[in-house]
């Protein structure tokens, strides 16, 4: 008889363990859950990840309740009805000011965001471990100065500068051969323009998408989106096809070396020589003007975060 009350009473007592247990190990899954729920989870308001939290913690409860229903447990029940909502609702509050304080880093990068005096952005490489929008934007950045090497390159192939002077042109003068081929150029202006506004929206995208607080998204997308693309690639044409018209001009060799200068004894090459120099100026200056306007966005951007994030 003996043996059967205390194989009873440590039935009881297993019993009676179970409810507390699960308590317990519900307060320390929504513990965990509020440490891993900023990277698992979209930001939410405050309130929403307060009373997710308590609501999660009364589905837990639940649990309790069947448990301790079976054992009459009532006070452990009772005090995890209190203990688990309580605690579900601090995990939800943690879980929110981790939110805040990654989103905080990641919109540090836009306010770090380091404007040259030619407009070009830069960020620190560590900005890829920052957030998302931060990592869109630098990979953004690096394909940008990927393609602008890929741009000079190319340039570079054909030599163009010795359009501009005599002297080189006397030294190398095999650009005269193939005028034509320059405007293969234009493909090249065209695909990298294609890409250029697929990273733009890629990036914004990233900075929608994002914990950004949301005052300062708009100023984050004006410095990812900085630029007018379609201006850009109109100004790169045109440096294009008025350098192929000056090349075809040069080509017919009506000109001469006047101390460095081009000279022409014929009257109309001389006109059409002006012209061309006048197109390839006024592009030159474009780009510049185009540029700036690209870096003074990005300044006002940049500007709008650091504001957000001083409040």
């Amino acid at each position: 008889m003996s043996e059967e009350w205390e194989d009873e009473g440590a039935r009881r007592s297993a019993l009676f363990g179970w409810p507390l247990l699960l308590a317990l190990l519900g307060c320390l899954a929504l513990i965990l859950g509020a440490a891993f729920a900023p990277t698992l989870l979209p930001r939410l308001d405050f309130w929403t990840m307060v009373l997710a939290g308590a609501g999660a913690g009364l589905a837990l409860w639940l649990l309790v309740l069947l448990a301790g229903s079976r054992t009459r447990q009532w006070l452990v029940v009772m005090g995890a009805l209190i203990a688990l909502p309580v605690t579900g609702a601090l995990a939800g509050l943690g879980a929110g000011r981790i939110h805040v304080a990654r989103a905080s880093i990641d919109a540090r990068t836009f306010a770090e965001v380091d404007i040259a005096a030619d407009g070009k952005p830069s960020v620190p490489g560590a900005a890829a471990d920052r957030g998302s929008a931060s990592a869109a934007y630098l990979a953004a950045i690096r394909e940008d100065e990927a393609d602008l090497r890929a741009y000079a390159d190319a340039m570079g192939k054909f030599n163009l500068g010795v359009l501009s002077s005599p002297y080189l042109l006397q030294q190398s003068p095999q650009i005269l051969a193939d005028c034509a081929s320059i405007s293969g150029l234009e493909t090249v202006t065209r695909d990298q323009s294609r890409r250029a506004r697929d990273r733009r929206s890629r990036a914004a995208e990233a900075v929608d998408r994002s914990g950004l607080p949301a005052d300062a998204k708009p100023g984050a997308r004006a410095i990812v989106t900085a630029g007018d693309e379609e201006a850009m690639l109109a100004n790169r044409i045109e440096i294009i096809r008025a350098s192929r018209a000056q090349c075809e001009l040069l080509a017919r060799r009506s000109w001469h070396n006047a101390a460095g200068y081009f000279g022409f004894a014929n009257g109309g090459d001389r006109a059409r020589f002006g012209e061309t120099t006048k197109r390839l100026l006024a592009a030159a200056g474009e780009a510049e003007r185009l540029q700036r306007a690209a870096g003074d966005q990005r300044i006002k951007g940049r500007e709008q975060v650091r504001e957000v994030l001083m409040r």
